[in-house]
């Protein structure tokens, strides 16, 4: 069979129908798994996805709507998207909430990755996770890391340069990495559930899980920090000669941050890990030296010391990602000396 199909758009990702004599061969339909594959020539192979001799379907999530209180249906949707769900349906009896409904929806979708009203009339709202399951998780949290990465380092050079616009738009960064960090515990629940994995690979899927957690948390503070950069700037205050031990201390992390976030593999060897970690826990010790300066000194706000103690806990959060971070090297029956 040899047929020509048109790409169509929906939401902001581009499909393309399925053959109905091929859906239908293998009793395909919403919710039906398929595994694709990338040849090296270009094309792609599409088959459905068996376990053992069993064709896999997706899980279907039905979420009922009390009318006198929609505020759980923004939490039903996170969750029924997070424990791995792909279509969400949604019942309600009259179009009274049809508006309240549809502004939760619009919520709900800022922050999802690939979360689709794919159905919609007075009664009910279909939605569907439209993006694949088969995430490549350290690629994912390599993305995240690039987000989180430039909004700590945006922090500071709005701060340097009083650069209202750029203190501004560090914040919506983290709307990006919020989505991703959502996706990342998806991927990761949906890839634990749907197949057979043994012990080794559920440590990994939970360090993998705290890693993103950790990345999310440095975006959190790099938010924070902006909008005290921002109050700081209004005030006319600055940080004086500290900036230039905090610029260090900042580059200190950054270098080792990102340096992971560089690699494919998302592993470090295990001897640059144990050194990474001791200039880590070094810079940590000098921002705190600055902040503990900036609270002696009488000249400076309470504004420029939550700016610094943010940059205290997003040098918490790299050493915690360090920590996780897998070796490439076997530690069994090896001996290493570290200095």
């Amino acid at each position: 069979m040899r047929k020509t199909y048109r790409l169509q758009g929906i939401g902001g990702s581009i499909y393309v129908a399925l053959p109905k004599e091929w859906l239908k061969k293998f009793s395909l339909g919403k919710g039906s798994l398929v595994e694709m594959v990338l040849d090296v020539d270009g094309s792609l192979k599409i088959k459905p996805l068996y376990i053992g001799n069993k064709l896999k379907n997706e899980a279907v999530s039905r979420i009922g709507i009390n009318l006198k209180d929609v505020k759980g249906v923004f939490n039903a949707i996170v969750t029924s998207y997070l424990r791995g769900f792909d279509i969400i349906t949604i019942n309600f009896s009259s179009g009274s909430m049809e508006k309240e409904v549809k502004r939760i929806l619009d919520e709900a979708r800022q922050i999802l990755l690939g979360l689709e009203i794919t159905d919609m009339d007075s009664s009910s709202v279909t939605l569907q996770v439209l993006s694949t399951s088969e995430g490549d998780i350290p690629s994912l949290i390599r993305n995240m890391g690039k987000i989180a990465r430039s909004m700590y380092l945006d922090v500071l050079n709005a701060l340097i340069n009083s650069d209202n616009e750029l203190a501004e738009a560090i914040p919506l960064r983290d709307l990006d990495l919020n989505r991703l960090y959502f996706y990342v515990t998806r991927t990761i629940r949906k890839k634990m559930i749907s197949y057979s994995i043994d012990q080794r690979d559920v440590l990994r899927f939970i360090d993998f899980r705290m890693i993103a957690k950790a990345i999310e948390e440095i975006g959190d503070e790099a938010k924070k920090a902006s909008r005290d950069v921002l109050h700081a700037i209004r005030l006319g205050i600055g940080l004086g000669e500290e900036i230039y031990r905090l610029r260090s201390s900042v580059d200190k992390l950054d270098e080792v941050f990102r340096k992971i976030i560089r690699k494919s593999t998302l592993s470090i060897d295990f001897i640059e890990l144990y050194n990474d970690m001791r200039i880590c826990e070094d810079a940590r010790r000098e921002i705190i030296n600055i902040k503990n300066s900036v609270a002696e000194d009488p000249t400076n706000k309470h504004t420029i010391f939550k700016i610094v103690n943010a940059y205290e806990n997003i040098a918490i959060r790299i050493y915690d990602v360090l920590s996780l971070i897998p070796s490439e090297i076997e530690l069994e029956n090896q001996d290493y000396i570290v200095e």
